[in-house]
């Protein structure tokens, strides 16, 4: 069976007892995992190494809520839990049933704090006067979720008629309504009608507006966009500029529809003039029962994608987002705040991985469980509970996931799971190549890269994963807490089926170097006999320092293109490389020093090494990640020139507290002044701050699609009266320059 059974009530930890029967005839092979479904169910799926019958036992307290039995013998299989009590604990346990004998799981916490599904509703017909008619507006409401492909985050419905439009979009989706209209008795008459369902202010809400050319909404907020006003009564309503500008970028749709009804009142040319010079993409789409023009807007100019732990797979810890040059807190807005809470995460302290972000999406982990939000408005699109997910201590460590446009990959234990990114789907699972042993051995790194995924593996239990108590701070200048986990092995394979493409094995291989870039993966690794006979991944030792080598490969391939022996000090602290414009730089803390390291990325020469004192020895001060931006690589409190080893400045905006830096093109973004979230301008030299809002004790605040995403991360936090919530920024583009 899987080797952790740890589940967790508020802050305590309940140990989970595992069944003497001997593993044998079957195990569990994936999972188990969790996703709520409704607010009171949860689909819980598994899978096993051969077909097998089994059932799962529901408990609450110390009864038994429910035994749910699946005859079909198969090696995927999962089970819907129904009629839970919101906010009533439960806890689950898969029994499988190969012949007469039971193996049984560990037990797992069902934590109903976490599911932010949406109720349903009921259905409307009854709620208007007209069924017949009422059946046009639920076949049109279909035909635009189908077709826009939209079901999830905010519908904006743009000019107001009776409702049924909205109504039917709510019904149908996930969706949540917001309507609004500039007359005053036609709200009041949809809001008395709709309170019936007992779900308005839920799942939608209309508004009486003064003019629907000024919404009270932010730039870039809206999924969907719908007029009911234009569709019944032909009249386009407001101004297209300011739809336009509420529409969400990378993905959010526009449904502008008119009735087939005599007479035609709104012609196609006159809606068409309407909507101006708006540089968009429109398309007639026709049905019986309405013509329709719709449209998409694309992504922000100079927006970045967060798509691994520092950004990219080169570590550089920027996305490459300008943030459309802002470089203050005082040039943001809030677009959004909202969950999750601090009681998603761990307690702040363990350093977990970076949240991700990638085409209008936030990827965010929590205490073994992650959530998916739309980047734009902060709405949860899904959200996994998975009980062998936890990695921290990530200074020390590979992150366990990255993304790309259309999915996440996510290490766990023996696999890699490939998860939609759209709706928390696992589609494909990736496996280490066949020569590994599942038994003794795990996938460590993980990285993507146009058709391949790329992993390592290291050996069971060295990963990090305690968070409870002061050792688990990580912040050690030496001894436990400071051991590296290293790699085996690399390899390559191929995201459409899975298949090993390459494999390299030659010394240990240390995590946080693994960097790429140019078309090459990089790393560094020791060879040193002592260090390679160790029976854990996760290295104290100082042979880890000797016969050191950095190496490169070539990514389609594995072939070795150079490698070179390395003597940089020894990174005691953290050790960590990076990859920039041709340039390798790795970052080397140790006896009260950053040491740095540039290397030319084509051959491995040594290009400059430069050093600086910490700023202090705690709270982070002695373990920052590199951050570049502008040809500068920075480390606290040091820009040096990437090219000539010159120190750029000594005085970047100081950390207080534990935290590391995010890099746009014009700024730092920081746990800085008092403690909270900052941003340092490169040119002013200027640090400002939001008040009561503060990171994780690692990396939780990045830059990307356009904006700064602050999942929640300080939970748990005694050293100031801060905001527990998560928040996302917007530049106010009239405060930039």
């Amino acid at each position: 069976m899987k080797r952790k059974g740890i589940i967790q009530s508020g802050v305590a930890l309940l140990v989970c007892f595992i069944c003497a029967a001997a593993y044998a005839d079957a195990t569990l092979s994936i999972g188990p995992y969790l996703k709520f479904v409704t607010p009171e169910s949860a689909v819980i799926s598994w899978r096993t190494d051969q077909p097998v019958k089994a059932k799962v036992e529901i408990t609450t307290g110390d009864k038994v809520f429910d035994v749910i039995q699946v005859n079909t013998s198969s090696t995927k299989q999962s089970v819907t839990v129904k009629n839970m009590a919101p906010k009533t604990p439960y806890c689950y346990q898969i029994i499988l049933q190969p012949g007469e004998s039971e193996i049984k799981s560990p037990t797992y916490e069902i934590d109903w704090k976490m599911n932010y599904t949406k109720h349903p509703l009921p259905d409307g017909a009854s709620l208007f006067d007209n069924a017949a008619d009422y059946a046009r507006y639920a076949k049109m409401a279909q035909q635009i979720l189908s077709d826009s492909g939209v079901t999830k985050g905010y519908c904006v419905v743009y000019g107001c008629s009776d409702g049924r439009l909205a109504y039917e979009l709510a019904r149908q989706s996930e969706l949540t309504i917001l309507g609004f209209d500039e007359d005053k008795n036609r709200i009041q008459a949809i809001r008395n009608r709709l309170l019936k369902s007992n779900l308005y202010g839920s799942r939608f809400t209309f508004y009486n507006i003064q003019s629907l050319k000024e919404l009270p909404l932010p730039d870039s907020f809206a999924n969907l966009i719908v007029s009911e006003k234009l569709l019944d009564d032909g009249v386009a309503p407001g101004s297209a500029q300011e739809l336009s500008r509420v529409l969400r970028p990378a993905g959010g749709a526009v449904w502008l529809g008119q009735l087939k009804k005599p007479p035609q009142t709104f012609a196609k040319e006159k809606l068409v003039e309407w909507l101006g010079d708006l540089s968009y993409s429109f398309k007639w789409n026709n049905s019986d029962e309405a013509d329709w023009l719709t449209f998409e807007r694309q992504g922000l100019v100079g927006a970045g994608s967060w798509t691994h732990q520092y950004g990219n797979n080169s570590n550089t810890a920027n996305s490459g987002d300008s943030l459309l040059g802002a470089s203050s807190t005082e040039d943001m807005g809030v677009q959004w705040i909202g969950r999750p809470g601090a009681d998603f995460g761990i307690d702040r302290n363990p350093r977990m991985p970076a949240p991700l972000a990638v085409n209008g999406r936030l990827f965010h982990q929590g205490m073994n469980r992650l959530a998916a939000l739309d980047a734009y408005n902060g709405s949860i699109l899904w959200s996994l509970e998975i009980p062998d997910l936890r990695r921290v201590n990530i200074p020390r460590d590979a992150s366990n996931w990255c993304a790309d446009d259309d999915y996440i990959y996510v290490a766990i234990e023996e696999e890699c799971w490939q998860l939609n990114a759209g709706n928390g789907d696992l589609e494909q699972v990736f496996v280490m190549p066949s020569t590994v042993n599942r038994e003794t051995d795990e996938w460590g790194y993980i990285a993507s890269e146009g058709e391949l995924i790329f992993g390592s593996t290291i050996k069971k239990g060295s990963v990090y994963t305690d968070f409870f108590g002061n050792k688990t701070w990580y912040d050690q200048t030496s001894g436990f807490g400071t051991g590296k986990i290293c790699s085996d092995r690399l390899f390559a394979c191929q995201k459409e089926n899975g298949a090993t493409v390459w494999q390299y094995e030659d010394g240990v291989i240390i995590n946080t170097t693994i960097s790429m870039g140019g078309g090459k993966i990089f790393f560094v690794e020791s060879r040193y006999p002592a260090v390679n006979s160790l029976t854990t991944s996760r290295v104290e030792s100082a042979g880890l320092w000797r016969d050191q080598y950095m190496v490169a490969l070539d990514a389609e391939t594995g072939n070795k293109l150079w490698e070179k022996p390395l003597d940089t000090h020894d990174g005691i602290v953290v050790f960590f490389m990076l990859y920039s414009d041709d340039s390798l730089v790795i970052t080397s803390s140790g006896n009260n020093k950053y040491h740095l390291y540039s290397y030319d990325a084509q051959n491995g020469n040594e290009n400059w090494n430069n050093s600086h004192t910490w700023p202090n020895n705690n709270h982070g001060g002695h373990m920052q990640h590199p951050a570049v931006t502008n040809q500068t690589v920075y480390v606290e409190p040091c820009g040096y020139n990437m090219k000539t080893g010159e120190i750029v400045t000594k005085g970047m905006g100081r950390h207080s507290g534990c935290a590391t830096y995010a890099a746009t093109s014009d700024a730092l973004i920081y746990r800085g002044d008092s403690r909270r979230i900052s941003m340092w301008d490169f040119e002013t030299g200027k640090v400002s701050s939001w008040y009561n809002l503060r990171p994780s004790c690692w990396l939780s605040v990045i830059p990307a699609g356009g904006m700064i995403l602050a999942p929640e991360g300080g939970g748990g936090c005694s050293c100031g009266n801060w905001l527990e919530t998560s928040v996302g920024f917007m530049p106010i583009k009239e405060n930039i320059q």
